[in-house]
């Protein structure tokens, strides 16, 4: 081999081992379907649907968190009303009415703000959107990222009949329930775990009085 060649051959090397060794790619924001856009799947389309037209209320739904990095178990609640709502993460609540959006600590530790300071629950690993538009946003991301096909079932959550996908993933199977009226159910995947426990189709009016 001449050394022109033989310089050639290693500068090819090179250049290949620099290409398998950069940045790996990624989905980027752009290639994931907008809020409202089905994917193509049907499996994943038909929870979809449902998390894109959530109820507006009245409507109650009590959850279990759990945060799989440290193993932490956290309660959560959500509480619907045409032009409110109440989300309750741990010890911290957003609330929302027609005049005001703050975020409070329900025993009164930290004084309310205005506004959704979602940084107050960040060691949960889920934000106030959860029930619903946050799940679906996961969802098409998910559905972009599977490496089999989704797997559609049914069944029942909180004596509640709800819509379920199963998608391999790359670290394992994300699991998605939905119930009818579009608040999440279940969530499984490798970051968290959220269990509808409980529901109801009315609303405590004091869920939306700002903590002391």
């Amino acid at each position: 081999m001449s050394r022109r060649a033989a310089f050639a051959l290693i500068v090819c090397t090179l250049a290949l081992s620099g290409c398998l060794t950069g940045k790996r790619p990624h989905l980027s924001a752009a290639t994931v379907p907008q809020a409202g856009t089905p994917v193509g799947d049907p499996a994943i389309d038909a929870v979809l649907g449902k998390l894109d037209a959530v109820t507006a209320g009245p409507a109650t739904a009590v959850y279990e968190v759990l945060t799989k990095y440290g193993n932490t178990t956290n309660p959560a609640s959500v509480a619907l009303s045409p032009g409110k709502r109440s989300i309750t993460i741990a010890n911290v609540r957003f609330l929302q009415t027609e005049s005001v959006a703050t975020t409070c600590s329900v025993d009164g530790s930290t004084g309310c703000v205005d506004g959704f300071d979602v940084q107050r629950v960040s060691n949960v690993g889920i934000t106030p959107d959860f029930y619903a538009s946050d799940m679906a946003k996961r969802l098409r991301r998910d559905a972009q990222a599977k490496v089999g096909p989704a797997v559609a079932r049914t069944d029942v959550i909180a004596q509640q009949p709800a819509t379920c996908v199963d998608l391999p993933v790359p670290n394992g199977t994300a699991v998605y329930c939905v119930l009818d009226n579009g608040l999440i159910a279940v969530l499984d995947d490798g970051d968290v775990r959220i269990q509808l426990t409980a529901f109801g189709a009315t609303v405590d009016p004091t869920a939306f009085v700002q903590p002391a």
